[in-house]
């Protein structure tokens, strides 16, 4: 609950935003990956004698009968009780047989922690150096899928939000609906076409889909500066709109 806690406030996100989203777009894992990272980290050391030798030494020894191709894995301890079964080395041997024999024989414990990192942390949504607190904000919530847009209330059960449809046209108000298709901005919305057709003519020749992702989180075609220019076109039509001022309840 504290990571989460934090997560929110770092992105300014409202509360009942997806734990897993919020995490994928700063780039963290949980703490319960990260716990296991740990311990596994700990147990690499132990297991190449880079720890005190008592430890080494409490590490189950296969039977020399067993092929060499297996010496990595390690056999499971017997448990009695599943409170020793949840302690260290039971545990982290579970984990430990479980890995990639190629993780598990990796060279140097850099090579494992990097490789074990890969597998539990996302890489973070880019901002691109935007420095608009507040234009950032209303993009994350976008990204997210907990906003004012009614579409986004309307999955998260707000009390004030029966329906998901936009007042405009009764169109389901999507992030696609808000930045391609309502009505109400339509004079915003051509200043955000002609800047976005300036940078690239082509973009015209997007799906809705895919041009809105574009407005949200840039594209790995552009150069950084490129993707900062499209995201601060995209905040700027979101403060434009003033769809996102005022209370959300």
């Amino acid at each position: 609950m504290i990571q989460y806690n934090a997560a929110l406030a770092i992105t300014g996100s409202i509360r009942g935003t997806s734990r897993d989203s919020l995490y994928s777009e700063l780039g963290l894992e949980s703490l319960q990956s990260r716990r296991w990272f740990r311990k596994l980290c700990t147990f690499y050391k132990i297991f190449h004698n880079k720890s005190p030798q008592y430890l080494f030494n409490l590490i189950p020894k296969h039977n020399n009968l067993l092929n060499i191709r297996n010496r990595n894995r390690i056999p499971n301890l017997f448990c009695r009780t599943e409170y020793f079964r949840n302690s260290f080395f039971p545990s982290v041997i579970t984990e430990w047989n479980k890995l990639d024999v190629n993780i598990v024989n990796s060279d140097t414990f850099t090579i494992f922690r990097s490789s074990i990192l890969r597998q539990i942390r996302p890489i973070p949504k880019n901002v691109f150096n935007i420095s608009n607190s507040l234009g950032l904000q209303h993009l994350t919530r976008l990204r997210l899928g907990l906003s004012h847009l009614r579409e986004h209330k309307f999955n998260h059960n707000f009390n004030d939000t029966l329906n998901p449809l936009c007042p405009c046209n009764l169109e389901v108000e999507s992030v696609t609906h808000f930045f391609l298709r309502c009505q109400f901005f339509n004079n915003e919305r051509l200043v955000l076409m002609n800047r976005i057709l300036n940078i690239d003519p082509d973009i015209h020749l997007l799906d809705e889909i895919s041009l809105s992702n574009l407005l949200l989180y840039g594209s790995a075609q552009y150069s950084s500066e490129t993707n900062k220019n499209i995201l601060e076109i995209s905040i700027n039509y979101i403060l434009l709109s003033k769809r996102f001022e005022g209370s959300l309840y």
